[in-house]
């Protein structure tokens, strides 16, 4: 563990990057992870937290071999239902602990996120998503920062914090596991719900996802008019700002949009929905239904759920089945992470069951600006 006690004095400010390495050895245990988000995130952020991983090239590396240094997201990439579980596993450990570490600090609708060196998109995208507000980057002592990352964050302030324990640098040998040979993901993949207020469990979700994707990502937002059971239904985001929340988040990640559609899908084998150059196509609308595009897009190959809305996931291949479709493999994700599991005493915030309401919960997050206003 990092010794918090030798940490530098942290500022507050609106933004704060907080740069880790990733390496196989953090992958399979994050506790240092968790433990500096939990030391830095309440001391120096007010608006968005942005923790990006990235992988150290070897110890011995030249200046070159550095620069064309294989980053371990990319391939954990390559077989991503080989790799789905312990990038779940470690994904959702870390938005976990951003989560809750923003509930421990009162900043309930601060926005939280994670990247990894190895995505596409654009690094000014997925770092400077405000350009509002002053901005600061930490980064762990010794790392090396790729060039592609550099260039974004030079001219901002930044803080050396203490090293790991794990080792900085890597030989190729420690890869092993994901160095063999490519295993692709689903073609089409597909998720639903409702995004409202987008937060750490519904990126958590959303990730994975895209990670399984290979040619195309189907994210299905409940209309307006189904919600209205909701609680404080009047804070409800309204479908246009739900489906724009998701869209720009998916697409820091890499991927891009087909455009925006509230009654016609296009299926997953139209002229319209060819190969990207490798990019994921990015396919978010409105939904009527639990179903949405499932029940009529024969060529969707795989669903994620959450572990609360795993029933869901088995009406729609019941429903697929009755129409002669394939069945979809289903993907469950847990996106409640245990309260002992990020060894963490919150305290006076109160009881696990409010911890877990809030800390991952739309319905939480409404409530809270109902009691304290955004």
């Amino acid at each position: 563990m990092i010794n918090t006690a030798s940490h530098p004095p942290i500022q507050l400010k609106e933004h704060s990057i907080l740069i880790l390495p990733f390496t196989s050895s953090i992958l399979s245990d994050p506790t240092e992870a968790i433990s500096t988000i939990l030391d830095t995130l309440p001391r120096s952020a007010i608006k968005s937290f942005t923790v990006l991983f990235t992988t150290p090239p070897p110890a011995s590396s030249s200046s070159y071999d550095r620069q064309q240094n294989e980053q371990l997201y990319a391939m954990l990439k390559r077989s991503p239902t080989k790799n789905f579980r312990i990038l779940q596993s470690f994904l959702g450990r870390i938005y976990a602990a951003l989560a809750t570490a923003q509930l421990a600090a009162g900043k309930v609708l601060m926005d939280v996120e994670v990247h990894f060196d190895g995505e596409g998109g654009s690094w000014d995208d997925k770092l400077l998503r405000s350009k509002e507000g002053a901005c600061q980057v930490f980064k762990a002592q010794g790392l090396h920062i790729p060039p592609q990352i550099h260039s974004v964050i030079s001219s901002i302030p930044q803080t050396t914090i203490p090293s790991f324990t794990s080792p900085l640098s890597h030989s190729n040998t420690q890869f092993p596991a994901y160095q063999q040979d490519t295993i692709p993901g689903p073609s089409v993949v597909a998720l639903g719900g409702t995004f409202d207020h987008l937060h750490a469990g519904h990126k958590l979700l959303l990730h994975l996802s895209f990670f399984l994707s290979t040619r195309k990502l189907i994210v299905g937002l409940m209309a307006d008019n189904l919600l209205s059971s909701k609680k404080h239904y009047e804070l409800v985001e309204n479908l246009d700002k739900r489906i724009e929340g998701v869209e720009q988040f998916l697409e820091r990640l890499g991927g891009r949009s087909l455009g925006k559609s509230t009654e016609d899908h296009i299926l997953s084998s139209s002229a319209q929905d060819q190969d990207h150059g490798g990019v994921v196509a990015l396919q978010v609308q409105e939904i009527t239904d639990i179903y949405g595009p499932t029940s009529s897009d024969p060529n969707i190959h795989a669903l994620v759920v959450s572990k609360e809305t795993v029933s869901g996931g088995n009406a729609v291949n019941t429903k697929r089945k009755e129409k002669g479709f394939g069945e979809l493999e289903v993907y469950v994700v847990d996106v409640i992470a245990d309260r002992q599991d990020l060894e963490l005493d919150l305290g006076e915030v109160g009881d696990e069951g409010r911890l877990k309401e809030l800390k991952m919960g739309s319905t939480g997050i409404r409530r809270w600006i109902a009691e304290n206003g955004e």
